[in-house]
């Protein structure tokens, strides 16, 4: 069974302006230098954010505590600076005038190629990367997965409030991505050589600087034998991190080992799936792509569940993931619960429960 990663960006909140914060350069040294869980920690795109990536993970457990490490970490380390971390998809409520961009060539050639997206870059994601013997093997599981993206942006959104309000949608970084170029779901492609080829001509475009502008929900990174998988918000709690992450492999050595499909779902249903589940995340309907219809989100998270069955690395496994499912269908997914402490508490309450539930 492919070892994998989990990649997951936080927000820091100053506690006495309800804002997202503004750390020092010697507090932004303090951050990153967190080594808890094993993995290496980084800058993100605005000054109010750190990334952190796991070691290759072996299983379930190995991964809870790696990120449970982490987070204890990231909170004890921010809340002796004033400041609460918090795992939300978006940041709910952010100050007038445009964020602040982490100095650094990429982040400022981003910035001044769009400058409109760069004031509106709060957004957090989790990303799965999943171990892969050869790149043709990779792009063989990067076609069987794409119909199914949808589901895991149904079950990983965690986004629902922007600029102080609710903006209707369950991620919204699922939307603010689909502006960049080269975002959503990934084309099919015919083989490793189809894939390196046509990812060759659009770095010859002006716009694209290098393969990391390819903002697909999954593709295969050129550094790293893995399968990136990026269709979900940061979780406001590690188990269900744990839950997707297991989820996502699961899925990808099933698309590695499954023949492929005789009939390609197009590619503009699957764009309105993806909006789709964006949009509810797991609140309505979703793309069911076996039967090619839509059906009540919880019956696609089944079938998906039944699609993977055979594919985790042990029984226990499977019964982490069934388990982890039930949870997040029967007690909502993180835009859900995010809803919930706005309707009690207001925006305040949000980030309360929020910085709350970060250790866990």
């Amino acid at each position: 069974m492919s070892g994998f990663g989990i990649e997951e960006e936080f927000f820091l909140f100053d506690r006495q302006t309800g804002l997202p914060a503004m750390p020092s350069r010697e507090q932004t040294a303090q951050l990153t230098a967190i080594t808890a869980g094993g993995g290496c920690t980084s800058t993100e795109w605005l000054t109010c954010q750190v990334e952190t990536s796991t070691a290759i993970l072996p299983d379930g457990s190995a991964a809870r505590e790696s990120l449970r490490s982490f987070r204890r970490a990231l909170r004890d380390t921010a809340d002796s600076m004033g400041m609460d971390a918090i795992a939300l998809g978006t940041a709910p409520r952010v100050p007038q005038e445009g964020a602040t961009v982490t100095a650094g060539e990429r982040y400022s050639q981003f910035a001044a190629l769009a400058p409109g997206f760069a004031a509106d870059q709060y957004i957090n994601g989790m990303h799965v990367h999943v171990g892969i013997p050869d790149r043709d093997a990779g792009v063989h599981a990067l076609n069987g997965l794409r119909p199914w993206l949808p589901v895991l942006t149904a079950l990983g959104a965690n986004s629902p409030m922007w600029r102080g309000q609710d903006s209707g949608f369950a991620s919204w970084p699922a939307i603010h991505y689909s502006r960049w170029m080269a975002s959503g779901i990934p084309p099919h492609f015919h083989d490793a050589a189809d894939y390196d080829e046509r990812v060759g001509e659009l770095l010859e475009a002006d716009v694209v600087f290098d393969p990391g502008c390819l903002n697909w929900l999954a593709r295969l990174p050129s550094h790293i034998p893995t399968l990136e998988v990026r269709a979900c918000d940061v979780q406001l709690h590690t188990e269900d991190a744990v839950t997707i992450a297991l989820l996502t492999r699961a899925l990808v050595t099933a698309a590695m080992s499954l023949p492929a499909a005789e009939h390609r779902i197009p590619p503009e249903r699957l764009d309105i799936a993806q909006w789709q589940a964006a949009r509810f995340g797991l609140d309505d309907r979703l793309f069911e792509p076996t039967r090619g219809i839509s059906l009540p989100a919880e019956t696609v998270v089944w079938e998906l569940f039944t699609h993977v069955r055979t594919f985790f690395a042990s029984t226990s496994e499977e019964g982490f993931v069934r388990d982890g499912l039930q949870r997040i269908l029967s007690h909502g997914t993180g835009a859900t619960r995010q809803r919930a402490a706005f309707a009690t508490g207001g925006m305040d309450g949000l980030l309360h429960e929020a910085a709350a539930a970060l250790p866990t």
